[in-house]
């Protein structure tokens, strides 16, 4: 009974988290819009922090409860689940190439190498956090240098004001529901006797990826193939850049050695994957039975993978 009520409450705080998530970058975006914030420069970082928020603000609530270890296996899992579960399914659905700006590639790439180069020791430093903040700088400048900024929307006040106060909303939802899935997880973990890490890199990974799940099938259904690479890109950059930074400031216990050992090199090895389907899906011509293959290779590394992590395989 206590089992199922606490698998309840992680249940139900993970849905106020992608609640929260929704509202909030929802009105953010009109509220972008507002101030002349052009429609690439939101979707890059409005939209890809929105589908991000829910393993940006369980990472600050682990961190700040001493829950290192969910906090990283939340950011690793979901990106993980991004590529193989989510970009998996879209596979099967791809029936015509798409352009991507291969450039947004370089800092997806750069931020699996220096979680790698990051983990090595078992620990977080300071100094390394500096560099996925450098990163997360370098990734903003080019974005507004090559994009820039828009004339601002004249729209009305009262909407204005609307979305401020919406977005707010959004906000304390991502706050409250961050709080009540890291309390649950935590005592979810001690009833089952297994690693928090596990429980992050599964049900708060696959939970916290539900907003990049429903970017993509909406995508998807308009046709928008661009939509899901750039989401797929956004999104892992931002758990990354974000969630290990706060790990490296606020943290200070070493880290399972089994994330290095095992879920940084599938991590690693999916990302490549993404970048040579997405290098494909822009230069080459368009072969839909390839993708529809790499598709069901994809979803099903992810449940061969969910399977050794809950032991049944």
């Amino acid at each position: 009974m206590e089992l199922a009520t606490n698998i309840s409450f992680l249940l139900i705080g993970i849905s106020i988290l992608v609640w929260g998530a929704n509202k909030f970058v929802d009105h953010a975006s009109v509220i972008a819009k507002h101030l002349g914030i052009s429609d690439l420069v939101i979707g890059l970082t409005l939209i890809a922090f929105g589908t991000s928020a829910p393993e940006i603000f369980v990472g600050i609530s682990a961190v700040l409860n001493g829950n290192e270890d969910i906090a990283l296996g939340t950011a690793i899992g979901s990106n993980i689940s991004n590529i193989a579960l989510i970009f998996g399914v879209s596979c099967l659905y791809f029936n015509v190439a798409s352009k991507t700006q291969l450039w947004n590639l370089f800092p997806f790439a750069l931020s699996v190498v220096l979680l790698g180069l990051t983990l090595v020791d078992g620990s977080i430093s300071f100094d390394e956090s500096l560099g996925f903040v450098g990163l997360f700088m370098l990734f903003m400048f080019v974005l507004l240098k090559t994009d820039g900024i828009a004339e601002e929307e004249n729209s009305d006040s009262s909407e204005f004001g609307k979305s401020m106060f919406l977005s707010m909303v959004g906000l304390g939802g991502l706050i409250a529901g961050a709080n009540i899935a890291i309390i649950y997880a935590e005592t979810t973990a001690l009833l089952l006797g297994i690693p928090e890490l596990i429980i992050g890199l599964t049900i708060i990974a696959l939970g916290t990826s539900l907003p990049e799940l429903a970017a993509t099938v909406a995508a998807l259904r308009k046709g928008k193939h661009q939509m899901v690479v750039g989401n797929i890109i956004g999104s892992n950059v931002f758990n990354l850049v974000f969630v290990i930074p706060i790990i490296g400031f606020f943290g200070s216990v070493q880290l399972s050695s089994i994330v290095l050992e095992r879920d940084f090199y599938i991590l690693a090895s999916l990302s490549l994957v993404f970048i040579l389907l997405a290098f494909a899906l822009t230069k080459l011509q368009f072969k839909r039975a390839l993708f529809a293959s790499a598709g069901i290779v994809l979803v099903s590394s992810y449940v061969l993978y969910m399977g050794v992590l809950s032991g049944i395989v």
